[in-house]
């Protein structure tokens, strides 16, 4: 499978040296960015002028596609002009404004602050308990769900591990954010196992993000969906998934096992990460994503087929 190789090397304000690369298949069109060894974005058939963003430390970085006459040229740049905090601290500096930006950083490091969160059922236990396997929600009810969905406004959610307070016990906290300033926190109890899973059945993260919507005239009436990650997410998910794949399956070429993993993620949607990440636990291990699923998986005819197609007839 022939494809471009770009590579870049980026140096920070701080001394600090990143390499940065980009492969562009020429017959598929799949994209894949990486940053210092890891994945940073996957993208499939490109076939025509893109722009993929992405951070570097702080630094707002951008890789562009830019196709002309039938031919891509590939450039790597510094974001300097995006609302970002990097460039906010620029304008700030460039202005002389430096008392609001110490107000804005201490917006930011109260993030932490955890607030308690609620699930009332009035009810509707059934609902309350098939929304709670996919989401977390504040304040339910019936009523409030109504008024999400009319008057409620996206946002993204970033999930944080608490520090344990007693043995046994484990928490994740989740911060509503909005531009420039918190919104609403929350937090939720989950199992203290190794890795500790998320109710979607993939493994937390710190720093995991999720769509959620919430009222603005009430934050606290809030959900978080779990299935609903961002693209940051999603890419985590590539990443561990591929990571899992070429372990576990050693004797299978790295391209073919990346292949692999693009291919299902496509297909079969991100939900089917969970299987590559988890194939080699028992069904007694993890119920949900084990080597059955994952056998399963790769056995289920289309899938087989296109995974056979793409990756293997060559």
């Amino acid at each position: 499978m022939l494809m471009a190789q770009m590579n870049w090397v980026f140096l920070d304000d701080f001394g600090g040296r990143h390499r940065v690369g980009l492969y562009h298949g020429d017959r598929t069109g799949h994209v894949m960015v990486h940053c210092n060894m890891r994945v940073v974005q996957i993208d499939f058939s490109v076939k025509d002028t893109k722009m993929y963003s992405f951070f570097i430390e702080d630094e707002l970085c951008e890789l562009i596609l830019e196709k002309k006459d039938g031919v891509f040229g590939y450039e790597f740049r510094v974001n300097k002009k995006a609302d970002t905090p990097r460039n906010r601290v620029r304008r700030v500096k460039d202005g002389q404004m430096r008392k609001y930006l110490a107000l804005m950083v201490g917006g930011i490091v109260l993030v932490l602050t955890i607030a308690v969160f609620s699930l009332r059922w009035f009810g509707q236990k059934q609902e309350a308990k098939r929304m709670a396997t996919t989401s977390i929600v504040g304040k339910y009810s019936k009523e409030n769900m109504k008024r999400l969905v009319a008057d409620g406004k996206r946002t993204v959610a970033k999930l944080h591990l608490v520090q344990a307070e007693k043995p046994g016990s484990q928490k994740i906290s989740y911060t509503l954010l909005a531009v420039d300033s918190l919104m609403e926190q929350g937090d939720f109890a989950v199992k203290n196992t190794d890795p500790i899973l998320l109710p979607n059945g993939f493994p937390f993260s710190e720093g995991d993000e999720f769509d959620a919507i919430y009222l603005p005239s009430d934050p606290q009436v809030h959900r978080v969906d779990f299935f609903q990650p961002t693209r940051s997410t999603t890419t985590t998910y590539l990443r561990l998934a591929t990571q899992a794949e070429q372990k576990f399956n050693p004797a299978v070429p790295p391209g073919k096992n990346v292949c692999h993993v693009l291919t299902a993620a496509e297909n079969a949607g991100w939900t089917s990460l969970a299987h590559f990440i988890f194939q080699e636990k028992t069904p007694k291990e993890n119920a949900r994503h084990n080597r059955d699923s994952y056998e399963r998986l790769l056995r289920e005819s289309a899938l087989a087929k296109e995974i056979q197609t793409r990756c293997w007839d060559k």
